[in-house]
């Protein structure tokens, strides 16, 4: 079977060749819309062929790729016809003017593989990351309330879970990826709030989070500093308490470094509970991390455990209203 989790590097040219009337999502349902009317994708199967190139559009993605993402190991019978089969109907949809037997301009056929060729900002996945990119160069910018509403707003797209509707072994694991990818950048949004005094709105959002995930070590960060800066010091300590008991009964695991720190950092009443005390060989102030993960926002990647949360040097932010996505 192919190797489903090779990492590529997608193309979205800003070429005029684009149709600007043909527009995809993935970030939910995968759907597809020609000038403004949703088109009939067909069987689940033709979905997810689809979803796959979308996944790798501008990139050519070959008929064995497809047919191993799509059915694995199972049996099937004459898959490249299906394949084959699959993008006439695809082109049919998404230029319904070709005349017959010319080559298309949106989905071709290079050699025994196909490309789908759309810009960035013809797929919401595509839209997302242009949007967490804008986000982090404002952040780095100083323009934090700027910063906060892109990524709020970006967020607020993702209906989620991806890919629903869609199946196989390579979707299987987009799906998987994808879901962390969300949940990366809520952690960073969740942060970038907490700079901005929304500790108070961020509590009950946080629980629910920490609930849901009782493994993520940064959201029980970010919820014991949205405690601590809300004058909640002792269930602050209440909360990593809770953490740490999760981790050691269920996995057997001591809390991180960063989860440590934070407490620490409770119990001494250090003003940002975030930042790490320097030793004299890193000379005065404090050192820092960089300010966001590094993170592959579109097209494959291997899975790959989250990377450790960062610190950073900034205190508490002032007060300011903040919307929180889930």
């Amino acid at each position: 079977m192919t190797d489903l989790l090779s990492p590529s590097t997608p193309h979205h040219s800003s070429s005029a060749a684009h149709p600007a009337d043909l527009s995809f999502e993935l970030l939910g349902e995968v759907r597809g819309w020609r000038d403004g009317i949703e088109l009939p994708l067909g069987a689940p199967r033709q979905r997810a062929l689809l979803a796959v190139l979308l996944l790798r559009a501008g990139s050519p993605v070959g008929r064995d790729y497809l047919i191993d993402g799509i059915w694995g190991d199972s049996t099937v019978l004459d898959g490249a016809n299906l394949v084959q089969a699959y993008v006439s109907k695809l082109r049919k949809l998404f230029e319904p003017d070709r005349r017959p037997r010319t080559a298309g301009g949106v989905l071709t056929r290079v050699g025994a593989s196909y490309r789908l060729s759309i810009g960035l900002q013809q797929c919401d996945l595509g839209r997302f990351e242009q949007s967490v990119a804008d986000a982090r160069a404002l952040w780095d910018a100083g323009q934090l309330d700027a910063a906060e509403r892109t990524l709020a707003a970006a967020l607020s797209q993702w209906p989620g879970p991806a890919l629903t509707g869609v199946t196989g072994p390579l979707l299987d694991v987009e799906r998987t990826r994808l879901a962390e990818l969300r949940l990366a950048v809520v952690e960073e949004h969740t942060e970038l709030a907490l700079e901005l005094g929304g500790h108070a709105r961020l509590v009950p959002h946080l629980l629910v989070l920490t609930a849901e995930h009782p493994y993520r070590e940064r959201l029980w960060a970010l919820l014991m500093a949205a405690l601590y800066r809300g004058s909640r010091q002792a269930d602050a300590l209440a909360a990593y308490q809770r953490a740490r008991h999760a981790l050691m009964e269920n996995l057997g695991l001591l809390p991180g470094p960063e989860l440590r720190g934070v407490e620490e950092a409770i119990l001494a009443r250090r003003p940002d509970p975030f930042a790490r005390v320097t030793t004299p060989a890193e000379g005065p102030g404090r050192a820092t991390e960089p300010r966001h993960p590094h993170l592959t926002l579109v097209g494959p990647a291997p899975l790959a455990t989250p990377s450790a949360p960062h610190s950073t040097t900034r205190g508490p932010g002032s007060a300011g209203a903040t919307r929180l996505a889930r």
